[in-house]
């Protein structure tokens, strides 16, 4: 019998071994394209952080957007940091918030209808079921998910719809947490562009704070178990 737990952990490996197969795709791509392919990949794009720097529309939509497909947050955010050294770091991190905040309800809402009706379909060929009810301890879950440094956000994203977690408390959870984390981001590389020590350093007890938050839940639950 699998436990709702273990479905959870087994969808944490599956999206590991995603973002691990889609790095060894890029090693590929390097080993075969040479240096040429790698600096079009890099001038492509060059192009495209330039798109979104000089249109601050197009940034946070991206933000809102390419995540949900697999796509790292961290070089977006950092891009914001830049538009931010221009038009005001804490600015730049309301906007990330908020395309964060329509990034996590439409992924989420994708994982728990479509998505999770075809990983059923898919899974009942092995005769594997996902958990038909969140786990009683999913909110505590949820927390150590969204905390633990290198766990890619989108993750949870998809994670927590997958196994039905409610929306509110899904929210509850990932907003506060995401918008401390993003807004370390977005402050600290306004703060690198700009020299403005103050925004770096802000932002880097941010992202300090989250990062020991996380680590103490991990231990206590460690502790726990």
């Amino acid at each position: 019998m699998i436990t709702p737990r273990k479905g959870f952990l087994g969808l944490l490996g599956l999206v590991v071994f995603l973002f691990v197969g889609l790095y060894l795709i890029y090693l590929l791509y390097s080993h075969f394209a040479g240096s040429e392919g790698v600096r079009e990949l890099e001038q492509t794009w060059l192009s495209f952080r330039n798109l979104l720097v000089g249109n601050g529309i197009w940034l946070f939509t991206s933000i809102a957007v390419l995540p949900g497909l697999v796509l790292p947050v961290a070089p977006l955010l950092t891009l914001a940091g830049l538009w931010g050294q221009e038009h005001g770091p804490w600015l730049s991190s309301l906007y990330s918030l908020v395309a964060l905040t329509v990034n996590l309800s439409w992924t989420y809402w994708i994982a728990r209808g479509p998505a999770r009706s075809l990983i059923e379909r898919f899974l009942k060929r092995f005769q594997y079921e996902l958990p038909t009810k969140p786990p009683s301890n999913l909110m505590q879950w949820a927390l150590i998910v969204r905390l633990t440094p290198g766990v890619p956000f989108i993750f949870s994203n998809y994670g927590l719809g997958l196994v039905k977690m409610p929306f509110l408390p899904y929210l509850i959870v990932s907003i506060p947490i995401l918008g401390v984390t993003a807004s370390g981001y977005v402050l600290a590389f306004a703060g690198i562009f700009g020299g403005q020590w103050k925004y770096l350093w802000t932002g880097v007890c941010l992202i300090a704070i989250m990062f020991l938050v996380g680590r103490m839940l991990i231990k206590k639950k460690s502790h726990a178990g």
